[in-house]
Protein backbone atom coordinates (compact mmCIF):
# COMPACT_ATOMS: atom_id res chain seq x y z
CA UNK A 1 0.00 0.00 0.00
CA UNK A 2 1.52 3.61 -1.23
CA UNK A 3 2.21 5.73 1.61
CA UNK A 4 0.18 8.58 2.81
CA UNK A 5 1.55 12.00 2.23
CA UNK A 6 0.76 13.91 5.31
CA UNK A 7 2.53 16.15 8.12
CA UNK A 8 5.87 18.12 7.81
CA UNK A 9 7.27 18.21 3.67
CA UNK A 10 9.94 20.60 3.60
CA UNK A 11 10.47 22.11 0.39
CA UNK A 12 14.12 22.53 0.20
CA UNK A 13 16.43 24.95 -0.42
CA UNK A 14 19.15 24.67 -2.60
CA UNK A 15 22.52 25.86 -1.64
CA UNK A 16 25.00 27.58 -3.96
CA UNK A 17 28.28 28.09 -3.18
CA UNK A 18 29.76 31.84 -4.10
CA UNK A 19 30.58 30.84 -7.52
CA UNK A 20 27.29 29.22 -7.89
CA UNK A 21 27.78 25.94 -8.26
CA UNK A 22 25.99 23.08 -5.65
CA UNK A 23 27.18 23.30 -2.03
CA UNK A 24 26.34 19.36 -1.48
CA UNK A 25 27.99 19.74 1.76
CA UNK A 26 25.53 22.19 3.09
CA UNK A 27 22.74 20.65 1.64
CA UNK A 28 23.78 17.18 3.36
CA UNK A 29 23.50 19.03 6.60
CA UNK A 30 20.06 20.73 5.42
CA UNK A 31 18.78 16.91 4.93
CA UNK A 32 20.41 15.87 8.12
CA UNK A 33 18.96 18.76 10.37
CA UNK A 34 15.24 18.72 9.16
CA UNK A 35 14.83 14.89 9.38
CA UNK A 36 16.23 15.12 12.87
CA UNK A 37 13.53 17.27 13.74
CA UNK A 38 10.84 14.49 12.41
CA UNK A 39 10.24 16.32 9.46
CA UNK A 40 7.69 13.53 7.58
CA UNK A 41 9.16 14.40 3.94
CA UNK A 42 11.92 15.94 1.96
CA UNK A 43 11.08 18.01 -0.95
CA UNK A 44 14.24 18.81 -3.16
CA UNK A 45 13.96 20.23 -6.65
CA UNK A 46 11.36 22.68 -5.28
CA UNK A 47 10.23 26.17 -6.07
CA UNK A 48 11.80 27.07 -3.03
CA UNK A 49 14.90 25.33 -4.37
CA UNK A 50 14.81 27.33 -7.46
CA UNK A 51 14.22 24.06 -9.51
CA UNK A 52 14.30 26.56 -12.44
CA UNK A 53 17.42 27.17 -12.26
CA UNK A 54 18.94 23.96 -12.32
CA UNK A 55 20.38 21.47 -14.37
CA UNK A 56 18.82 17.91 -15.12
CA UNK A 57 22.07 16.53 -13.41
CA UNK A 58 22.02 19.10 -10.27
CA UNK A 59 18.51 18.07 -9.79
CA UNK A 60 19.95 14.20 -9.76
CA UNK A 61 22.17 15.20 -7.70
CA UNK A 62 20.27 16.19 -4.88
CA UNK A 63 17.32 13.49 -5.12
CA UNK A 64 20.13 10.79 -4.56
CA UNK A 65 21.49 12.89 -1.63
CA UNK A 66 18.17 13.55 -0.03
CA UNK A 67 17.46 9.59 -0.95
CA UNK A 68 20.62 8.23 0.91
CA UNK A 69 20.16 10.58 3.76
CA UNK A 70 16.60 10.13 4.57
CA UNK A 71 15.57 7.53 7.02
CA UNK A 72 12.93 4.93 6.47
CA UNK A 73 9.96 7.01 7.67
CA UNK A 74 10.39 10.21 6.03
CA UNK A 75 9.51 10.45 2.32
CA UNK A 76 11.74 11.88 -0.39
CA UNK A 77 9.14 13.87 -3.00
CA UNK A 78 10.96 15.66 -5.55
CA UNK A 79 10.01 18.29 -7.49
CA UNK A 80 9.44 17.00 -11.64
CA UNK A 81 7.08 19.94 -12.78
CA UNK A 82 8.29 21.49 -16.47
CA UNK A 83 6.51 22.95 -19.71
CA UNK A 84 7.22 19.67 -22.03
CA UNK A 85 5.28 16.72 -20.52
CA UNK A 86 7.40 14.37 -21.35
CA UNK A 87 10.35 16.22 -19.52
CA UNK A 88 7.95 15.83 -16.30
CA UNK A 89 7.69 12.31 -17.54
CA UNK A 90 11.08 11.17 -18.04
CA UNK A 91 11.96 13.15 -14.78
CA UNK A 92 9.43 11.32 -12.40
CA UNK A 93 11.04 7.92 -13.96
CA UNK A 94 14.57 8.60 -13.20
CA UNK A 95 13.75 10.21 -9.55
CA UNK A 96 11.66 7.24 -8.78
CA UNK A 97 14.33 4.82 -10.01
CA UNK A 98 16.94 6.50 -7.90
CA UNK A 99 14.69 5.96 -4.59
CA UNK A 100 12.02 8.72 -4.88
CA UNK A 101 9.24 7.66 -2.55
CA UNK A 102 6.50 9.93 -4.97
CA UNK A 103 6.76 13.73 -6.85
CA UNK A 104 5.74 16.63 -6.95
CA UNK A 105 4.59 18.31 -10.21
CA UNK A 106 2.49 22.12 -11.14
CA UNK A 107 0.45 22.45 -14.34
CA UNK A 108 1.92 23.55 -17.16
CA UNK A 109 3.10 27.33 -16.50
CA UNK A 110 3.43 28.94 -20.30
CA UNK A 111 1.30 27.37 -22.63
CA UNK A 112 -1.46 26.99 -20.00
CA UNK A 113 -4.85 25.93 -22.12
CA UNK A 114 -7.48 25.58 -19.25
CA UNK A 115 -8.44 22.26 -17.30
CA UNK A 116 -7.93 20.08 -19.98
CA UNK A 117 -4.04 21.02 -20.83
CA UNK A 118 -3.59 20.71 -17.16
CA UNK A 119 -5.15 17.30 -17.22
CA UNK A 120 -3.44 16.27 -19.83
CA UNK A 121 -0.16 16.61 -18.55
CA UNK A 122 -0.71 15.90 -14.96
CA UNK A 123 -2.54 12.66 -15.95
CA UNK A 124 0.27 11.00 -18.31
CA UNK A 125 2.99 12.17 -15.07
CA UNK A 126 0.59 9.90 -12.99
CA UNK A 127 0.58 6.83 -15.73
CA UNK A 128 4.40 7.18 -15.80
CA UNK A 129 5.14 6.09 -12.15
CA UNK A 130 3.69 3.77 -9.32
CA UNK A 131 4.06 6.12 -6.68
CA UNK A 132 1.82 9.27 -4.85
CA UNK A 133 1.53 11.58 -7.14
CA UNK A 134 1.44 15.36 -5.29
CA UNK A 135 -0.62 17.85 -7.53
CA UNK A 136 1.18 21.45 -7.03
CA UNK A 137 -1.59 24.49 -7.09
CA UNK A 138 0.83 27.75 -7.21
CA UNK A 139 -1.23 30.54 -8.71
CA UNK A 140 1.01 33.10 -8.19
CA UNK A 141 3.84 31.39 -9.81
CA UNK A 142 2.15 29.81 -12.52
CA UNK A 143 -0.54 32.21 -13.43
CA UNK A 144 -3.14 29.16 -13.06
CA UNK A 145 -5.91 27.57 -10.29
CA UNK A 146 -6.17 24.35 -10.76
CA UNK A 147 -10.00 23.65 -10.84
CA UNK A 148 -11.72 21.49 -7.66
CA UNK A 149 -12.94 19.58 -10.38
CA UNK A 150 -9.74 18.80 -11.53
CA UNK A 151 -8.41 18.09 -8.47
CA UNK A 152 -11.67 14.83 -7.71
CA UNK A 153 -11.57 13.96 -11.35
CA UNK A 154 -7.62 13.05 -11.05
CA UNK A 155 -8.06 11.27 -7.87
CA UNK A 156 -11.04 9.30 -8.61
CA UNK A 157 -8.93 8.36 -12.37
CA UNK A 158 -5.99 7.91 -10.49
CA UNK A 159 -5.45 6.23 -7.31
CA UNK A 160 -1.68 7.06 -7.34
CA UNK A 161 -2.26 11.19 -7.56
CA UNK A 162 -3.12 10.95 -3.77
CA UNK A 163 -2.08 14.88 -2.66
CA UNK A 164 -2.60 18.07 -3.05
CA UNK A 165 -0.14 20.53 -2.24
CA UNK A 166 -1.92 24.33 -2.50
CA UNK A 167 0.04 27.23 -2.12
CA UNK A 168 -2.93 29.60 -2.22
CA UNK A 169 -4.01 32.09 -0.09
CA UNK A 170 -7.82 31.95 -0.70
CA UNK A 171 -9.08 29.76 2.22
CA UNK A 172 -12.35 29.45 0.99
CA UNK A 173 -10.97 27.45 -1.83
CA UNK A 174 -8.74 25.14 0.56
CA UNK A 175 -12.33 24.36 2.49
CA UNK A 176 -13.72 23.52 -0.82
CA UNK A 177 -11.39 21.09 -1.74
CA UNK A 178 -11.21 19.28 1.11
CA UNK A 179 -15.07 18.89 1.15
CA UNK A 180 -15.19 17.72 -2.54
CA UNK A 181 -11.87 15.47 -2.59
CA UNK A 182 -12.37 13.53 0.25
CA UNK A 183 -15.85 13.21 -0.73
CA UNK A 184 -14.53 11.36 -3.72
CA UNK A 185 -11.60 9.69 -1.98
CA UNK A 186 -11.16 9.85 1.86
CA UNK A 187 -7.30 8.72 1.78
CA UNK A 188 -6.70 12.03 -0.66
CA UNK A 189 -4.41 14.01 1.54
CA UNK A 190 -4.51 17.89 1.47
CA UNK A 191 -1.24 20.07 2.78
CA UNK A 192 -1.08 23.82 2.21
CA UNK A 193 1.94 25.67 1.05
CA UNK A 194 1.91 28.29 3.34
CA UNK A 195 3.41 28.05 6.60
CA UNK A 196 0.62 30.27 8.19
CA UNK A 197 -2.18 28.58 7.02
CA UNK A 198 -0.73 25.45 8.48
CA UNK A 199 -3.36 24.80 11.82
CA UNK A 200 -6.29 26.21 10.44
CA UNK A 201 -6.00 23.43 7.23
CA UNK A 202 -5.33 20.94 10.08
CA UNK A 203 -8.44 22.34 11.72
CA UNK A 204 -10.84 21.89 8.51
CA UNK A 205 -9.98 18.65 7.55
CA UNK A 206 -6.65 18.98 5.81
CA UNK A 207 -3.35 16.82 6.29
CA UNK A 208 -0.24 19.00 6.25
CA UNK A 209 1.64 21.78 5.30
CA UNK A 210 4.12 22.14 2.35
CA UNK A 211 6.32 24.62 4.36
CA UNK A 212 9.39 26.92 2.80
CA UNK A 213 10.06 28.47 6.20
CA UNK A 214 10.15 24.89 7.71
CA UNK A 215 14.52 25.35 6.02
CA UNK A 216 14.45 27.98 8.96
CA UNK A 217 12.77 26.08 11.99
CA UNK A 218 11.14 22.87 11.58
CA UNK A 219 10.55 22.27 15.49
CA UNK A 220 8.10 25.12 15.21
CA UNK A 221 6.15 22.62 12.25
CA UNK A 222 6.56 19.31 13.74
CA UNK A 223 5.95 20.56 16.94
CA UNK A 224 2.00 21.97 16.07
CA UNK A 225 1.70 18.80 14.01
CA UNK A 226 2.68 16.62 17.13
CA UNK A 227 0.57 18.81 19.61
CA UNK A 228 -2.21 18.75 17.14
CA UNK A 229 -2.33 14.89 16.65
CA UNK A 230 -2.43 13.98 19.87
CA UNK A 231 -5.21 16.41 20.50
CA UNK A 232 -3.83 19.00 23.10
CA UNK A 233 -5.36 22.15 20.83
CA UNK A 234 -3.70 24.87 23.30
CA UNK A 235 -0.19 23.44 22.66
CA UNK A 236 -0.92 23.59 19.04
CA UNK A 237 -1.85 27.17 19.52
CA UNK A 238 1.50 28.17 20.98
CA UNK A 239 3.46 26.74 18.09
CA UNK A 240 1.13 28.31 15.83
CA UNK A 241 2.02 31.97 17.25
CA UNK A 242 5.27 31.64 16.81
CA UNK A 243 4.59 30.48 13.33
CA UNK A 244 2.49 33.79 12.29
CA UNK A 245 5.68 35.62 13.70
CA UNK A 246 7.69 33.85 11.46
CA UNK A 247 5.83 33.99 8.61
CA UNK A 248 6.33 37.73 8.33
CA UNK A 249 9.63 36.62 6.50
CA UNK A 250 6.99 36.27 3.72
CA UNK A 251 6.33 39.68 3.54
CA UNK A 252 9.49 41.18 3.68
CA UNK A 253 9.80 43.07 0.56
CA UNK A 254 13.28 44.08 -1.50
CA UNK A 255 13.44 44.58 -4.87
CA UNK A 256 14.93 41.38 -6.60
CA UNK A 257 14.85 39.61 -3.20
CA UNK A 258 12.06 36.42 -3.61
CA UNK A 259 11.40 34.05 -0.72
CA UNK A 260 14.91 31.67 -2.12
CA UNK A 261 16.65 34.58 -0.85
CA UNK A 262 14.86 35.58 2.40
CA UNK A 263 15.17 31.76 3.04
CA UNK A 264 18.61 31.72 2.71
CA UNK A 265 19.23 34.79 4.35
CA UNK A 266 17.86 33.71 7.52
CA UNK A 267 19.70 30.73 7.47
CA UNK A 268 23.00 32.50 7.26
CA UNK A 269 21.99 34.99 9.85
CA UNK A 270 21.38 32.16 12.22
CA UNK A 271 24.69 30.31 11.93
CA UNK A 272 23.39 27.37 9.68
CA UNK A 273 26.14 26.41 6.30
CA UNK A 274 23.59 27.47 4.19
CA UNK A 275 25.07 30.69 2.73
CA UNK A 276 22.67 33.04 1.01
CA UNK A 277 23.67 32.93 -2.47
CA UNK A 278 21.08 31.87 -5.25
CA UNK A 279 21.04 31.68 -8.87
CA UNK A 280 20.19 35.21 -11.31
CA UNK A 281 17.54 36.91 -11.88
CA UNK A 282 17.35 36.51 -8.31
CA UNK A 283 19.92 38.34 -5.94
CA UNK A 284 21.68 37.56 -2.74
CA UNK A 285 20.23 39.68 0.32
CA UNK A 286 22.40 42.43 1.62
CA UNK A 287 24.21 42.21 5.01
CA UNK A 288 21.21 44.54 6.11
CA UNK A 289 18.84 42.56 4.69
CA UNK A 290 19.83 39.77 6.47
CA UNK A 291 20.01 41.41 9.95
CA UNK A 292 16.27 42.04 8.83
CA UNK A 293 15.26 38.67 8.03
CA UNK A 294 17.41 37.36 11.44
CA UNK A 295 15.92 39.42 13.61
CA UNK A 296 12.19 38.21 12.36
CA UNK A 297 13.00 34.36 12.79
CA UNK A 298 14.76 35.16 16.27
CA UNK A 299 11.72 37.05 17.47
CA UNK A 300 9.67 33.70 16.27
CA UNK A 301 12.28 31.45 17.95
CA UNK A 302 11.85 33.81 21.47
CA UNK A 303 8.23 33.96 21.30
CA UNK A 304 8.11 29.95 21.45
CA UNK A 305 10.80 29.56 24.33
CA UNK A 306 8.97 32.13 26.15
CA UNK A 307 5.35 30.40 26.03
CA UNK A 308 7.28 26.94 27.05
Amino acid sequence: MARRVEGVVVPMVTPFRQDGTLDMDSFQWLCRTLTAAGVTGLFPNSTTGEFVHLTPEEAERLVKAAVTAAPADVMVLPGVSSNRTEDSVIMARRFVDLGADGVVVLPPFFYRGGEEVMYRHLSEVARSVDVPVIVYNNPLNTGVVVPVSLYVRLAQEFSNVSAAKVTYADFSYLVELVREVKAARKDFSVLTGLDYMFLPTLEVGGDGVVGALANVAPELHTGLYRAWDSGDHGRALVYHRALLELSRAYWYRAAGAESPSVIKGILEGLGTPVRRHVRQPLRPLTDQEVSDVTAIASSALAMLREQR
